[in-house]
């Protein structure tokens, strides 16, 4: 297991959005639970919002009460004071100079190099403005302290991927840039690998001799929400279908790999991405039925 860092600071960019809310003030909370986050740690939040600290850290108690372990109101009064408030354009330039003197003023507070982790929880329409404004401030150039975590979906179309990992490796080394999806993260989905190839009763009978077919089913108990001008952008099918479950269908999929490496995992996915039948476009009506938000219920109450 590696070593945890001394000292830590967490920059989300979009921090008072429903993936801040949702997902990375939790899995912070239960990092600290676990004793794995380092006792000198600031999670700075970055957002447009009119809010003060106070206000945004009373929200952000009610997604860790939702969605993080059970915790003690100690805990709590412990991980409230790490979470501090920067109301910022990220567009303009003197927002990267105010977060770098920040981040200095932080060095000098622990007497120490704080590893600085930048997560973009923005649209993906930014994802291609922050680094090099990150760099401009002098916020990219430590390669063993700076990192970067970019969320999928990672461009709309080829060309733009390329464009968007041209941005990314111009401002920051490869080695700084982390790439993920959420979904991986999931023990259900980690257990994939393990259930398939360290399993004696599957492992030789996981092909397509004994498996007539295979299933994915995307069961989510949340709907648009606030997250509309999210979705008329990206769209349903990119958010969920290009990223979260084309990782699920190379998981299942794949060939045994030759170890856990992660390049030799990424290889093996690849070769079944290489192997899906692409759908011709005059056959996409008989391969899929597309639908569209409407008014319903979710969890017994009625939705808009």
């Amino acid at each position: 297991m590696s070593e945890t860092p001394p000292c830590t600071a967490f920059v989300i960019f979009g921090g008072t959005g429903d993936l801040a809310w949702r997902k990375l003030i939790p899995a912070l909370f239960n990092l600290q639970l676990t004793g794995c986050l380092p006792e000198k740690t600031a999670i700075i939040a970055i957002g447009s919002a009119e809010k003060d600290e106070a206000s945004l850290r009373e929200r952000l108690q009610g997604g860790v009460r939702q969605f993080a372990r059970p915790g003690t109101p100690e805990d709590w009064d412990k991980f409230a004071p790490r979470i501090r408030y920067l109301r910022a354009d990220l567009l303009d330039a003197a927002t990267y100079e105010r977060l770098a003197v920040l981040l200095a003023d932080l060095d000098r507070e622990w007497a120490c190099q704080a590893q600085r982790i930048f997560y973009f929880a923005v649209p993906p329409s930014l994802f291609g403005e922050i680094p090099p404004r990150l760099a401009g401030a002098g916020l990219a150039a430590d390669r063993a302290r700076a990192r970067v975590v970019v969320e999928k979906p990672i461009g709309y179309d080829l060309d733009s991927a390329k464009a968007l990992n041209g941005v990314l490796t111009r401002a920051f080394d490869e080695s700084q840039i982390f790439r993920i999806d959420h979904y991986l993260g999931k023990e259900t989905v980690q257990n994939i690998l393990a259930f398939r190839f360290a399993n004696p009763l599957f492992e030789p009978l996981w092909n397509r001799n004994y498996i007539d077919h295979v299933a994915i089913t995307v069961a989510e108990e949340v709907g648009v929400e606030h997250r509309g001008r999210y979705y008329e952008r990206a769209g349903a099918l990119r958010d969920m279908v290009q990223s979260h479950l084309l990782q699920l269908v190379s998981l299942i999929a794949m060939e045994s790999p030759v170890s856990f490496a992660a390049d030799e995992i990424r290889n093996k996915k690849v070769d079944v991405l290489h192997a899906i039948r692409p759908i011709p476009p005059e056959k996409i009506a008989e391969c899929a039925v597309r639908g569209q938000y409407g008014a319903g219920e979710t969890g017994g109450r009625a939705v808009p």
